[in-house]
C-alpha cells in the first residue's frame, strides 16, 4: 500500500502542527475565557489552510492533528480524545467532498474543524469541568452566537491563509 506523503510532507505536518500548537498558547494567554478558540481560529486556520493546500490528500488535517492528539492524550486522555474526534469529523466530512485541492473544499475544511472544535469540546468540557460550560451550552441563544463566531473567525484564518499561499505561489515557494 503506497502512503499519499513522501517524509517530506510528515515533517510539514509536524511543522504546521507546531505553528497551531504555539499561536494556541500565545492566543490561550492574552484571551478571555470562552473565546480562547474563538480569537485564535483565524491563526490556527492560517496553518490548517496552508497544511491542506500543501499536503492537499484526504487525511491532511487528520496528519496534523493527530500527533498532537497522541501527545496530549498522556497528559490528558479527554483532551486527546477531543482532538481526535474534532479531526475525524473534519476528515468524514471532506471524505464526501473528495480532497483539499480546491479553495472551497479547504474552506469547507476549515470552518468544519472549528465549528467541530467548539461544539465537540464545549460539550465533553460541560460533561467533565462541569458548571460553567453545561451553563453555556444549555443556552442555545449563546452557544449558537459562539458557534457562528467560531465559523466566521475560521473563515477568516481560511482567507488569510489563502493570501500567504497565493503570494508563495507567485514565488514558487508552495
Amino acid at each position: 500500500m503506497k502512503l499519499p506523503w513522501q517524509f517530506k510532507d510528515y515533517l510539514f505536518g509536524i511543522l504546521m502542527m507546531l505553528g497551531m500548537v504555539i499561536s494556541g498558547l500565545i492566543i490561550s494567554l492574552i484571551a478571555p475565557r470562552f473565546l480562547e478558540l474563538i480569537l485564535w481560529a483565524p491563526a490556527g486556520g492560517i496553518f490548517l489552510t496552508i497544511g491542506m493546500a500543501r499536503l492537499q490528500s484526504w487525511g491532511s488535517v487528520a496528519l496534523m492533528i493527530l500527533p498532537l492528539a497522541i501527545i496530549l492524550s498522556f497528559l490528558s486522555f479527554p483532551i486527546g480524545l477531543y482532538l481526535v474526534l474534532t479531526a475525524l469529523f473534519t476528515e468524514a466530512i471532506i471524505f464526501f467532498r473528495g480532497n483539499y485541492h480546491t479553495k472551497r473544499n479547504r474552506f469547507l475544511g476549515n470552518v468544519v474543524f472549528f465549528i467541530a472544535a467548539l461544539v465537540i469540546g464545549y460539550l465533553t468540557a460541560a460533561f467533565l469541568v462541569g458548571e460553567e460550560f453545561a451553563t453555556l451550552v444549555r443556552q442555545p441563544l449563546q452557544f449558537g452566537t459562539l458557534i457562528v463566531a467560531v465559523g466566521l473567525t475560521g473563515s477568516l484564518g481560511w482567507w488569510f491563509g489563502e493570501m500567504i499561499l497565493s503570494q508563495l505561489n507567485l514565488d514558487q515557494k508552495v
